[in-house]
C-alpha cells in the first residue's frame, strides 16, 4: 500500500515537471518561467529608480464626491472629434488628482490618445506633453501591478508613464508627470530609448 502511494507521488511530480516544461516551450508564462520578451530593449523593473516620485509625495488637493458635469466637447476640435469617448468617461467619475478624470482611446498597437477632464466644471485638457503613448517592449508588472502605459490615482496628482510619449523615440521611458491643474509638468525622467543597455 505504501509502495503505490509512492508512485502515485512520484507519478504526480513527473507530470507536474512535464506540464511546466511544456508551458516554457509552448510560450505560456509561468511563475518560474523567464519572460521571453524581454531583452535589453525593454523597460524593466531595473530601470526603475528606487528613489522615484510617490504617489503619496502628490496629494490631490481637495476629494470630490459631487456628480460629473458633461465634457465641454465644442470647446476644442479634438474633444469634439472624440467626444464618445469623453463622454464615457466621464460617467466613470473620478480616478485622478481629486476630480479628474484620464481619459484614454486607442491610436493603434500599444498606442493611446489622452486627455484630462474636470469633472466639475466639464472643462476638457490636451495635454501637447502627454498627446499620446505606446508601451512597446515594457516588462510586466513593472509599475503598481500591470504594463498599462499610464499610472494614476484619484488620490494624487501625480502621472507616471513607462513607455514613450508622443511617438517621439527620444521620449521613450519612465516620466514623472504632475498637474497643476491647467498643465502637466514633468518631474523626473528616465530615459531607454532603442538601442540602450
Amino acid at each position: 500500500m505504501k509502495s503505490s502511494r509512492w508512485l502515485v507521488l512520484a507519478l504526480c511530480l513527473a507530470l507536474g515537471s512535464a506540464a511546466h516544461a511544456s508551458d516554457a516551450s509552448s510560450g505560456k508564462k509561468t511563475h518560474d518561467a523567464p519572460d521571453e520578451a524581454v531583452d535589453r530593449q525593454s523597460i524593466r523593473r531595473a530601470d526603475m529608480p528606487a528613489d522615484s516620485p510617490r504617489f503619496e509625495d502628490f496629494p490631490a488637493l481637495s476629494r470630490w464626491q459631487g456628480k460629473p458635469v458633461a465634457p465641454r466637447v465644442r470647446a476644442d476640435k479634438r474633444s469634439w472629434l472624440f467626444r464618445t469617448e469623453l463622454e464615457e468617461a466621464v460617467a466613470e467619475g473620478p480616478n485622478f488628482a481629486g476630480h479628474y478624470r484620464l481619459a484614454s482611446w486607442g491610436c493603434g498597437a500599444a498606442c493611446f490618445q489622452w486627455a484630462i477632464i474636470d469633472l466639475q466644471s466639464g472643462k476638457v485638457f490636451h495635454p501637447a506633453n502627454l498627446a499620446s503613448t505606446e508601451h512597446v517592449n515594457v516588462e510586466e508588472s513593472l509599475y503598481e501591478g500591470d504594463i498599462h502605459a499610464v499610472h494614476v490615482r484619484p488620490d494624487s496628482r501625480l502621472l507616471v508613464v513607462i513607455g514613450g510619449v508622443n511617438e517621439d523615440p527620444k521620449q521613450r521611458g519612465i516620466s514623472w508627470f504632475v498637474w497643476d491643474g491647467r498643465q502637466l509638468k514633468r518631474i523626473r525622467f528616465v530615459p531607454k530609448m532603442y538601442g540602450d543597455s
